[in-house]
């Protein structure tokens, strides 16, 4: 591993001058040369130009000639030859550079020709032309290496810092306006229809939302552009390249250096402990939208590097050795897994198998770095490369170390699993305290439900078990006094209408006195089982589960600070909104469910029995369209908006208030948060 990148602390040919001269005559053929097969003369290896006295007094010679004395003074030059000179830092010139130079007895007058194959033995001139040959490229490389390394920089901080900059600019007092403004415009609407939690037709793919359209299509003309601009040519090459060749090597180069920055990136967007989840104001699901576009960014790096550098080598016919060689076909490793996980991760095969397609997708996703690794590691051995792998590496093990740390902290607990009807389930975890927080979920694990798969794992809303007991207040009505009977806590959830709005009673002071004697303490999950590890799950006194959580999935702070917060649930998607019943004082609810869930509106009543103002659907839909104009109309300055269901609500919900956010006139404004799980 370096510390340092081409042109920060770095370069591959400096000094230019040293190298030049090394590289006019590296092909030289000198006295201790190997013979091939067929008895000629082969390339020096290091250790015989080390000891070869002409071949170091040449050297030298070039360099006392060309280097510039104070640019590279000498203490530079003897830094050079004995850590670069030879290509290897293990094999040392038999002499210093002031000793060789010391060696030269008389000026040389004979000038090196390449195309001999005498052996040198003598010290001789390098002739202008290929110094400078030599000279220019070492300088034009050096500098297009460093440009590359600068793009790298530049792309990975706007990758990480866009999403910060923009949560900074949003705090600032002038931007509260614009940005009310500009949310029904350029964030909420999707980029295709209403689509966005639900699928394209024919399974075409996901729909991203305009704000995140506009991230990805910044971030992919920035790639486009970094990748595209500043080349330069030196002709004659001393590789044989021409023209064509030698640019199609230099986008390969960098190419597939921006493919390597690229990876921090796409690991970090996908992780639960990514901490622009902590820092930032933009929701998880937004995040997996950018990690899949990044993804797919670093893929086409992958291919144009892999394409270009093909095109350059079997220009230049070296490609029957090149493709033989086991950097090469580790690269060739690497470009077809990233095209595999392209082809597998596409959302029919998500939601084909999802549980097959992320142990898949993560078992590729090792390949592919291992097969980065090596095709840079036997390539160039370890330098700057290979610090982005790391950084990858470490982004993926420090949010795997938290997910272990925090399952660890839970520790194993014990749920008690209640069936609640036939289609759900609630499961209570008791001596878990989690501060109730809007917008947040854990992860459960139930190892002993498949002891094949104990691993597996779902996200679910999480709410405090006392939520779902019956407490009295601190200031309980005195037995039998006429306003007991008018207390919301008491009263049976009414499901056909609305439930009008409860006036503020006073009670004498008493003390609280609880239906439940059970602990509140606890966490309780409600659960939709579906065709994956929830099918399992059956009334159980004791099941043995890990929780990794809490995670922040929405922001919250906005909608908190909002006139008014209309929360819109549609079947198991009131658990997401729970949470949020308890953080704001003015809430209204609009939940719609199924006919064949009346088992899951009694077990939410006591939840949701001191919340005045919600309107409960049985077997039918909430009229979402009357629902948010009324919500309009209400002479509120700013309403916030959640809503947690399945994925038609989430969308007509996302247009219609991105609709109305357009066609106000100034009047209101609407904070939206959608909370729904996306494939």
């Amino acid at each position: 591993m370096s510390p340092y990148f081409p042109g920060y602390g770095f370069s591959w040919y400096a000094p230019s001058c040293g190298f030049a001269c090394f590289n006019a005559i590296s092909s030289a053929m000198l006295s201790c040369s190997s013979m091939d097969s067929g008895h000629s003369h082969m390339a020096p290896d290091a250790a015989c130009q080390a000891s070869d006295t002409a071949f170091l007094t040449t050297v030298a010679y070039c360099m006392e000639s060309n280097c510039d004395p104070i640019e590279v003074p000498v203490w530079k030059r003897e830094q050079y030859w004995s850590t670069k000179m030879t290509g290897d830092e293990t094999v040392i010139p038999k002499w210093t550079y002031s000793r060789t130079l010391e060696e030269v007895r008389d000026m040389p007058t004979m000038e090196f020709n390449s195309s001999s194959h005498d052996t040198l033995d003598q010290t001789v001139l390098v002739s202008k032309a290929d110094y400078d040959m030599q000279n220019n490229f070492n300088i034009k490389f050096d500098y297009l290496e460093m440009l590359q390394a600068k793009y790298c920089f530049v792309l990975v901080t706007i990758g990480f810092g866009t999403p910060i900059l923009c949560t900074l600019l949003a705090s600032l007092p002038f931007m509260t306006g614009l940005l009310d403004k500009i949310n029904s415009y350029l964030i909420y609407p999707s980029i295709f229809g209403t689509y966005n939690v639900r699928p394209l037709p024919w399974y075409l793919g996901d729909s991203p939302t305009m704000g995140q359209t506009l991230y990805v299509a910044m971030f992919f003309i920035l790639n486009l552009v970094l990748s595209a601009v500043n080349y330069t040519s030196s002709q004659p090459h001393p590789w044989g390249f021409n023209k064509k060749e030698e640019i199609l090597s230099y986008i390969g180069y960098r190419t597939g250096h921006i493919g390597y920055a690229l990876l921090p990136l796409v690991i970090l967007f996908s992780g639960r402990n990514n901490f622009l989840l902590w820092i930032t104001n933009w929701p998880y699901s937004t995040y997996i939208v950018l990690h899949r576009w990044v993804a797919r960014i670093f893929a086409i790096q992958a291919i144009v590097h892999s394409i270009t550098l093909l095109l350059t080598y079997q220009g230049t016919g070296s490609y029957p050795t090149e493709s033989k060689e086991a950097y090469w076909l580790w690269g060739i490793v690497a470009t077809v897994l990233t095209c595999a996980m392209l082809i597998f991760s596409h959302l029919f095969f998500r939601r084909l198998a999802y549980e097959f397609f992320l142990l898949l997708h993560i078992v590729l996703a090792v390949l592919v770095i291992v097969g980065c690794w090596y095709h840079v590691i036997l390539k160039w051995g370890y330098n700057f490369y290979d610090n982005w792998l790391y950084a990858a590496c470490a982004v993926w093990f420090f949010d795997r170390l938290l997910r272990v740390l925090r399952v660890g902290k839970n520790g194993i607990r014990r749920a008690i699993v209640t069936e609640v009807g036939s289609d759900y389930v609630r499961v209570d975890i008791e001596g878990v305290r989690w501060a109730a927080k809007p917008g947040h979920v854990a992860y459960a694990y139930f190892p002993t439900l498949n002891p094949l798969r104990p691993w597996e794992n779902h996200p679910f809303s999480i709410n405090s078990t006392a939520q779902f007991r019956s407490f009295k207040h601190a200031l309980a009505p005195v037995p039998g006094s006429p306003t007991q009977s008018s207390s919301s806590a008491e009263a049976p959830l009414d499901v056909e209408k609305p439930a009008g709005r409860v006036e503020e009673t006073s009670f004498p002071h008493h003390a609280a006195i609880a239906t439940s004697t059970e602990g509140t303490a606890g966490v309780t999950l409600v659960i939709k089982k579906s065709a994956g590890l929830t099918r399992l799950l059956r009334s159980h006194a004791s099941l043995p589960t890990l929780l990794d959580g809490p995670y922040p999935q929405n922001p919250s702070a906005v909608i908190l600070k909002c006139d008014h917060v209309l929360l819109i649930a549609g079947g198991i998607g009131i658990t997401g909104v729970l949470p949020w019943i308890h953080a704001h004082p003015n809430v209204k609810l609009a939940w719609s469910v199924k006919a064949s869930a009346e088992a899951l509106v009694r077990e939410m009543s006591t939840a949701l029995s001191e919340l005045a103002d919600k309107e409960v659907v049985v077997g039918g839909r909430v009229n979402l369209e009357e629902l948010l104009r009324e919500e309009a109309g209400l002479g509120y300055r700013k309403v916030g908006v959640v809503v947690c269901g399945p994925g038609g609500m989430c969308d007509e919900v996302r247009a219609r208030v991105a609709g109305l956010g357009r066609g106000n006139g100034g009047g209101i404004a609407f904070e939206l948060e959608v909370d729904a799980f996306s494939w």
